[in-house]
Parts: C-alpha cells; sequence; structure tokens
C-alpha cells in the first residue's frame, strides 16, 4: 500500500511538474484579433477656408491610424483633425476610412510603418506656400492666372466671370479664387496640368527642379498604401516612397 501510495504521488508530482515548465516556457500563438482604423481627412490646400470647396483646388492630406492600443496621427506638414476655422467648423473633413484587422504584432507593425512613411530627409523637400519667399508665391499665381487667361475652355458662370477670378489671382487672394471655383469649369487634367506647369517654370527660374519637392499628398499616398497592402495581403509592407514630384492631387 505504502509503496503504491508513493508511486501515486511521484506520478502527480512529475504530472505538475510538466504543467509548470508548459506554462512558463511555451508561447501559445496569437490568436486575439484587433479591429484597426485609417481615417482620411481632407482639406483645401493652401487655405482657411474649411472642408473642400472645388476638385479644381489641390487638397491638402491628414490621416490618423487607430487601433485599441494606440493613435498616431500624420499631420504632414498640415492641420490637425481638431483644427477649425474662424466659424468653428474643422478644416478638415473625412475623405475615406478603411478598416482592418489583426493580431497586437502586426498593429505594432503597422504603427510603426505607418509613423515612417513620411518623405522627409535630406534628398526630399516640401513644398509649403505657406512659408514660402514672396518671389515663389508671386510667380506661381502670376503663371497661374496667365495660363487660365490664354485658355478658351476655362469658363465661369453666374456673378463670377473668368476676368474677376483673374482680378483675384492679381490681388494674391487665394481664399476668394478656392471660393469662387465651384462656379468656374476647367477640364481637371488641364487644371493638373496647368499647376504642375507653372510650378515647374517656377521652380527652375529660381534654380531647383520640381522633382525635389513634395507636398502632403506625397505622405498619404504611402500611408494609405501600407493599410492597403496589409488589407489584401495580411502582411506589414513597406511601401514604396512616392516622394519625387508634388502629388498636387490626391483621391485616396
Amino acid at each position: 500500500m505504502y509503496s503504491k501510495l508513493k508511486i501515486f504521488t511521484a506520478i502527480i508530482f512529475v504530472l505538475l511538474s510538466t504543467l509548470s515548465c508548459k506554462d512558463d516556457n511555451v508561447t501559445e500563438p496569437e490568436s486575439e484579433k484587433y479591429t484597426g482604423t485609417l481615417t482620411v481627412l481632407q482639406k483645401d490646400a493652401y487655405s482657411n477656408i474649411a472642408g473642400r470647396t472645388s476638385n479644381l483646388w489641390p487638397p491638402h492630406t491628414t490621416t490618423v491610424f487607430k487601433w485599441e492600443n494606440g493613435t498616431e496621427v500624420q499631420l504632414n506638414h498640415g492641420t490637425a483633425p481638431d483644427e477649425v476655422d474662424a466659424q468653428g467648423n474643422p478644416f478638415l473633413v473625412v475623405t475615406k476610412i478603411y478598416t482592418f484587422t489583426g493580431t497586437k504584432s502586426q498593429m505594432e507593425a503597422l504603427q510603426q510603418a505607418y509613423k515612417k512613411a513620411v518623405c522627409d530627409d535630406d534628398h526630399h523637400k516640401f513644398l509649403d506656400f505657406n512659408d514660402a519667399t514672396d518671389v515663389l508665391e508671386s510667380s506661381f499665381l502670376d503663371g497661374l492666372k496667365e495660363y487660365i487667361a490664354k485658355d478658351a475652355s476655362f469658363t465661369c458662370s453666374g456673378s463670377v466671370s473668368k476676368d474677376l477670378l483673374i482680378t483675384l489671382f492679381e490681388a494674391g487672394e487665394f481664399a476668394k479664387v478656392i471660393t469662387e471655383l465651384p462656379n468656374c469649369s476647367w477640364n481637371q487634367e488641364s487644371w493638373k496640368l496647368a499647376i504642375l506647369s507653372v510650378l515647374n517654370d517656377v521652380l527652375l527660374s529660381l534654380g531647383h527642379k520640381i522633382s525635389d519637392y513634395h507636398v502632403c499628398n506625397n505622405d498619404a499616398a504611402m500611408q494609405v498604401d501600407l493599410i492597403k497592402n496589409f488589407i489584401n495581403t495580411g502582411k506589414v509592407i513597406t511601401p514604396k516612397k512616392t516622394c519625387i514630384a508634388p502629388m498636387i492631387f490626391y483621391n485616396p
């Protein structure tokens, strides 16, 4: 009886020891899933007007990465999600929301990759008219004004005339130009070509190349690509840099 009791006790001890070792040393596979979102917000670039007034005008893009254990915001040299205009209206409007799920380690990896998805380095300069020299801003406005004046396909209606828009350009009235643009029509490809062509000419005259610059939308495109790739593949893939030449227009 005694020997049987010893044997039974020894077996129980070995089993308990085995269970203890398993708990201490073996990491179970991750199974818990977390939900994350990437919110894309936009406003009129270089403007103190809330929201988007016209697809003819370039957007500024801010993104917000969020999941249960963390939130990151990429202002991309621009406006924060909680900033408002003089009337108390949020500057930024939601353009797109991407929803995705992943394990804790995947979410942490995405968060780190998202923070690095920016163009800022020694090779790429941010094109900022808010801090631009008078020469750059006035040259850009003059060039765009001349482009519009010469193109017969650019037309306006109602109380807004093409001549009025040109007058606003001449006065450097960015905000008023943007406000009146919805009353005008122009092929968006022509508009995009005009802005890039004028920018290129202005920068060349100052001894710079347009390919050396980027804008907020270059950063946002990488951030969105990071999330879209993860949704499609389940892998955290570092997005390809899209920093060469400013992406004046961007639709996520």
